[in-house]
């Protein structure tokens, strides 16, 4: 029996298009980290309302619809390399241009609308990433991507001292620009590095004389007949609310501790390291011991955190000097998202019929999308109201969560017998 590889050994091993990935991954991570905790906060601060703050969250899925459901489509005619080069430069330079020159809504509405183009270059990256090499080696690769993503994360209280010194909105001009060229770096240098995969140029040659559409929805009987199935709509329930727990959480979090427990601009860098220091250990100590063949427990333990550590964020604000309130539910968000993410990803994928996991995939997640955009407007309706209504939103989202992860496994577990 094969002795398994540490992810030291893998990423010393690791050759061609993985390499390259790997290697150019942090050029795109840690702008991704510095900017991710003052989005909303920045916008508020041009002057945007919650309720444009929550629109622009819901265009941005509208976009992410629209690129998701023919990204598998781009990505065969173009192929794969040639994918991650022009629509990672259009998804992500253009976009940066547009929030380090922002003036109002506008610029935010297009900036986003643009920057939903990410999914083609998912798509592309992710082919590149399966389909040459050793597939003994993905499990390890995609740990070190997101390891990647969760070592950018100490790098987040830098942008905390540009704050600091600088005030919040030239800081994130400053640091849109960086991210402008770290990201145009990366994908020019990606390129240069990587070759077209041989499955790669076999689907542009089968591409060549069909449409984006014909590509795209060819599919759809299989996609019609997989709905029937009550495991994968309850699969697509869960990734939905999850979705939209996530958009929710995301933008409005940091605008209610700012507010409520008037935390300063640079402090808030301060709580992505946290989270990262906290998903960091549950990723290396916790996660490998979950198994997908008893994930009820795990699962609801992490729903009943998040509700535990968004109540006592929000009953704490009634008092001051309660500013470890905070770092306790960041700190419960983290935990329960390492555990969420992997085994609801992984619920998902065995709830799709395999034999048409490939032509039914993209619209599958362009489903989960689409019943998601509402929620972006909405917690920005809620949020003009009461910047603490996200909050219980959220709440209310994390117990139907429960209700469907929990009839969800009953329906694998039937499955099983």
């Amino acid at each position: 029996m094969q002795k398994s590889k540490t992810l030291w050994q893998v990423l010393k091993d690791v050759r061609g298009n993985r390499r390259a990935c790997v290697v150019t991954e942090p050029m795109w991570a840690i702008p991704n980290q510095l900017v991710l905790p003052y989005v909303s906060l920045y916008m508020a601060a041009i002057g945007l309302s919650d309720a444009q703050i929550g629109l622009v969250a819901s265009l941005g899925l509208v976009s992410e619809l629209f690129w998701g459901l023919f990204s598998g489509a781009v990505t065969d005619k173009l192929g794969r390399r040639k994918s991650m080069l022009v629509f990672g430069l259009l998804a992500w330079v253009i976009p940066c241009i547009l929030w380090a020159a922002a003036q109002g809504f506008i610029y935010f509405a297009v900036a986003i609308l643009i920057n939903g183009m990410w999914r083609v270059t998912g798509n592309s990256f992710t082919c590149m990433i399966l389909e040459e090499g050793e597939q003994d080696q993905l499990v390890s690769l995609f740990a070190i991507f997101n390891l990647i993503g969760l070592i950018a994360g100490f790098i987040a209280p830098v942008a905390g001292m540009c704050i600091d010194r600088f005030t919040l909105v030239p800081a994130m001009r400053f640091i849109y620009v960086l991210s402008m060229l770290l990201m145009g770096g990366k994908f020019i240098i990606q390129f240069r590095l990587t070759h077209e995969s041989t499955i790669g140029q076999e689907r542009v040659i089968h591409c060549k004389n069909k449409s984006l559409f014909t590509l795209t929805f060819e599919g759809w009987k299989a996609f019609v007949a997989a709905l029937k199935r009550k495991r994968l709509l309850l699969g697509i329930i869960l990734m939905s609310l999850l979705t939209c727990y996530n958009i929710v959480l995301s933008t409005f979090w940091p605008l209610y501790v700012s507010q409520t427990y008037e935390i300063s601009d640079a402090l808030m860098s301060a709580f992505p390291f946290v989270k990262s220091l906290i998903a960091l250990g549950a990723y290396l100590f916790l996660v490998p011991k979950i198994r997908l063949s008893s994930p009820r427990i795990p699962l609801l333990a992490a729903f009943v955190t998040q509700i535990m550590g968004l109540i006592m964020l929000t009953a704490m604000s009634k008092w001051t000097g309660m500013l470890w309130a905070v770092f306790v539910s960041a700190g419960c968000e983290a935990l329960a998202a390492a555990l969420i993410g992997p085994l609801s990803e992984s619920i998902m994928a065995v709830s799709i019929p395999g034999r048409e996991r490939a032509q039914i995939n993209g619209l599958i997640y362009g489903l989960i999308i689409l019943l998601s955009i509402p929620a972006g407007g909405l917690a920005g309706f809620l949020s003009q109201m009461n910047r603490m209504f996200p909050l219980v939103f959220c709440i209310l989202l994390i117990v139907a969560e429960s209700i469907v992860a929990v009839y969800l496994v009953a329906h694998i577990n039937r499955a099983k017998q």
